[in-house]
């Protein structure tokens, strides 16, 4: 009897031992659970997000408008918006920026942030309608939140050259805001002639503006695009040719402004 009791007991503490084979539910973290697709409001928050970490890099330099220097920018922006308050919705205001940088960009971020190079504003921008071009494209863009989707990882810092190279999307995309743009232009009060100087602009001086359109053949093909389309609308009977009118006074104080503070 007590042999067989040793046998049974032996045989229990021998079988604890063993690893058998386990066909039920995996017991082990699923490391998916919870995951889910990126969607476009993903994207378009992880983007916003990275404005005071580009202005907090230390190759950022940041000019900081004051009086009525950053009251005429603000107001050039607010009127694109309010007139044309159908395309644009309601509720945010524009954060605008100017760098202190040698090389002429401009560039946007979701939530209607606007940045400006000093080498944009001190060499190319000479006329007022110019500057709401400009202006008018990037409120455009981030209104329709054309960017890239990339998911960036957060290092303290983002160089200028990371950031252009994250605005850079195709062409036909471009042309498209390039249209609804001009609308918004025109619409503001501005002559629609000076959007396409702009993109001529651009093109004669291709050399200076490669970090910002990262393709010397886009702008070439932006350019012939936007004139076809604005050929097309001189046909149709609302397109009427506004009075050539000059830059406000204010406009000339903002630029002596940033060039002052650029020095």
């Amino acid at each position: 009897m007590k042999t067989t009791l040793l046998i049974i007991a032996f045989s229990l503490v021998s079988c604890a031992q063993v690893n058998l084979p386990y066909f039920g539910k995996s017991e082990e973290a699923n490391l998916l659970k919870g995951w889910r697709a990126h969607d476009s409001l993903d994207y378009t928050h992880h983007l916003a997000s990275f404005e005071e970490t580009y202005l907090d890099s230390t190759s950022t330099e940041e000019i900081k408008l004051l009086g009525k220097a950053k009251e005429y920018l603000e107001n050039l922006a607010l009127t694109i918006l309010e007139n044309n308050e159908l395309f644009f919705s309601e509720g945010i205001r524009p954060k605008l920026h100017v760098v202190k940088h040698a090389v002429p960009f401009h560039f946007s971020l979701p939530g209607r942030v606007v940045f400006l190079s000093t080498a944009l504003l001190n060499k190319y921008v000479k006329h007022e309608a110019v500057l709401a071009s400009i202006l008018s494209y990037e409120l455009v863009r981030s209104e329709k939140q054309l960017y890239n989707r990339f998911l960036i990882v957060p290092v303290g810092y983002l160089p200028i050259e990371r950031v252009l190279g994250l605005n850079r999307i195709d062409v036909d995309e471009k042309v498209e805001i390039h249209k609804w743009a001009y609308h918004s232009v025109r619409r503001a009060g501005f002559d629609g002639e000076y959007y396409l100087s702009w993109l001529q602009t651009m093109n004669r001086n291709t050399a200076d503006f490669i970090p910002l359109i990262g393709d010397a053949n886009s702008i070439s093909r932006e350019e012939a695009m936007f004139k076809a389309f604005m050929i097309r609308r001189s046909k149709t009977e609302d397109e009427r040719a506004f009075a050539r009118r000059e830059s406000s006074k204010e406009f000339y104080q903002f630029l002596f402004f940033v060039k002052d503070k650029s020095v």
